[in-house]
C-alpha cells in the first residue's frame, strides 16, 4: 500500500513537472501552426492567344500546412459562389471549380457533374498563371481492382456510351484533359487585399 501511493505520489510530481515546463499556450502554438493561410485573386480567363476582352473573376483560396487547397470562385458578372476544391505542392497549384452547371462565361458547357480543373504555377509573389479545362465527371476513370480496366460507362476504353447523347463526345473522348480541349484557356490569378467581394461565409 505505502509503495503503491509512493509510486501515485511520483507519477504526479512528474505530471506537474512536465506541464510547468511546457508554455502555456501550447496548444495554440499547434493550432496555429495548422491553420490555413487566406489568398484572394483577382482573376482571368483568356484563349491561350489573348483576348481583348478577358473573363474577369475573383477568387479566394485557403492554403493548409498540408498542402490542401480549398475555397470560393466567381467571375465578375455573375455572383454565384462556386466551391473550389484542390492542393498546392511548392509552387505548383492545381484545383477544381465546382462541379457545376452555372455558366461562368468560359465558353465551354459542361455535363451534369462537370467541373473546371486549373493547373498553374505560382510566382514569388502568390500570383499564378496556368490552363483552365472542362472535366467531365466519371469519364475515362478506371475502376480499381479490375485485371483489365473498365471503364465508367463500361465497354471498352475511350469507346463506351454516355449516358445521355447530347454528353456523348464528352464521353467518348476517353479522358478529360487540356490536349482534349477544342479551346484550351488561360487561368491568371493576381494577388489583391481582402474586399468586398471576399467569400464571406465559412469555407
Amino acid at each position: 500500500m505505502v509503495s503503491s501511493f509512493a509510486a501515485r505520489t511520483a507519477a504526479l510530481a512528474l505530471v506537474v513537472a512536465i506541464s510547468a515546463a511546457l508554455p502555456p499556450n501550447a496548444g495554440a502554438q499547434e493550432t496555429a501552426a495548422s491553420a490555413p493561410t487566406q489568398y484572394h485573386y483577382s482573376t482571368s480567363v483568356t484563349p491561350v492567344y489573348g483576348s481583348k476582352y478577358p473573363i474577369a473573376g475573383h477568387l479566394d483560396l485557403e492554403v493548409f500546412p498540408s498542402g490542401i487547397v480549398r475555397g470560393y470562385y466567381h467571375n465578375a458578372y455573375q455572383k454565384a459562389f462556386i466551391q473550389v476544391v484542390g492542393g498546392r505542392d511548392g509552387n505548383y497549384i492545381w484545383f477544381d471549380i465546382g462541379p457545376t452547371l452555372a455558366d461562368l462565361g468560359f465558353g465551354v458547357a459542361l455535363p451534369p457533374g462537370g467541373r473546371f480543373h486549373v493547373v498553374a504555377t505560382l510566382s514569388t509573389d502568390n500570383a499564378f498563371r496556368g490552363q483552365l479545362y472542362e472535366e467531365a465527371a466519371n469519364v475515362g476513370t478506371p475502376q480499381m481492382g479490375a485485371t483489365t480496366p473498365s471503364y465508367a460507362y463500361g465497354g471498352a476504353p475511350g469507346a463506351f456510351t454516355a449516358p445521355n447523347p447530347q454528353y456523348a463526345a464528352a464521353a467518348n473522348a476517353g479522358s478529360a484533359g487540356p490536349e482534349n480541349s477544342a479551346d484550351q484557356l488561360i487561368f491568371a490569378a493576381t494577388p489583391i487585399d481582402k474586399s468586398a467581394d471576399d467569400y464571406q461565409g465559412k469555407y
